[in-house]
């Protein structure tokens, strides 16, 4: 009977090539090995290799345990610009086609390594947060990103918040989801480049729950919501079925019809582009008193 060995801890990085599956076999090919370069330029900028750090390749990704002793600030600062300073690069020597962007987490815990086989829960919950929906999530809709980093509860209470130079715990935002075991998650995700990761809300304060009747498969119910950064030049999506969750705006239902109170009225969700053709307010289910010109209007 094998006994396995006693645990270490390590530091934890995993890595996952967004849609690599869903490429060409030549372009897979290019890009695994590009993966490999960019790992390896990454490392030695944070004063590493791949000599030194054990790894394991995932054909879309790679798996790697950082030396003990490894500074995890040094991992969130120059291996994350190390990986950004890398695709940068490999963008502007291939097509779009060949576009490289990156899922990368980071975690620490207990592994067990018996030669190439490594077994932790720390790896498991590291590859459930680098897997999560809202983590996809957020790197579609940042569109100019490179990459998307989300770090563990632990890392981010420990490292994040520590308040060390270079990391600064504002560009972080949680992102909740449940896994396929119905157990809620939570992890931290940062976008380098922007002050905040698009398409989460706010940290509310509240912990992970199940999912619930109605709430998008694998988020929580949270994440991916309207909120933290926005990509410039995207559109901004119409408003919800009145206008749900605008706290500044007064809802009332008469007669069959609503009338809003607020700045949607004058704003550009009236009077813009987001409502076509009859444009007219009604008020308790009446329509609006017609216009009068007046000095403000040059009569």
């Amino acid at each position: 009977m094998l006994v396995p060995d006693d645990p270490l801890t390590h530091w934890i990085v995993l890595l996952d090539i967004e849609d690599f599956s869903l490429r060409p076999e030549t372009t897979q090919a290019t890009l695994h090995q590009s993966m490999h370069q960019v790992v390896a330029f990454a490392l030695r900028r944070a004063g590493l290799d791949l000599d030194t750090c054990p790894w394991q390749d995932r054909g879309d990704g790679m798996l790697l345990l950082i030396p003990v002793g490894t500074s995890p600030t040094r991992l969130l600062r120059e291996l994350v610009r190390g990986l950004e300073d890398a695709l940068v690069a490999h963008s502007g020597q291939y097509n779009h086609d060949h576009r490289m962007r990156l899922r990368v987490g980071l975690n620490q815990g207990l592994v067990i390594q018996q030669g190439q086989l490594w077994t932790g829960n720390a790896i498991n919950d590291l590859a459930r947060l680098v897997d999560a929906g809202p983590v996809k999530q957020v790197l579609a809709r940042a569109g100019r990103a490179h990459l998307v980093v989300v770090v563990s509860e632990d890392v981010h209470q420990k490292v994040v918040l520590g308040g060390y130079p270079g990391i600064d715990p504002a560009a972080y935002l949680p992102a909740d989801f449940v896994t396929k075991h119905g157990e809620p998650r939570r992890g931290w995700v940062t976008v380098p480049g922007y002050p905040a990761p698009p398409g989460l809300p706010a940290d509310s304060g509240e912990p992970p729950r199940d999912s619930r009747p109605g709430d998008t498969p694998g988020t929580g119910g949270r994440a991916g919501a309207a909120g933290g950064g926005t990509e410039p030049g995207s559109p901004v999506p119409p408003p919800a079925p009145y206008i749900s969750g605008v706290t500044n705006s007064q809802i009332a239902v008469g007669d069959g019809a609503t009338a809003v109170n607020g700045p949607y009225v004058n704003g550009p969700y009236v009077h813009g582009d987001y409502v076509n053709g009859d444009k007219t307010v009604y008020h308790y289910g009446h329509p609006a008193p017609p216009h009068r010109a007046g000095p403000a209007d040059g009569a």
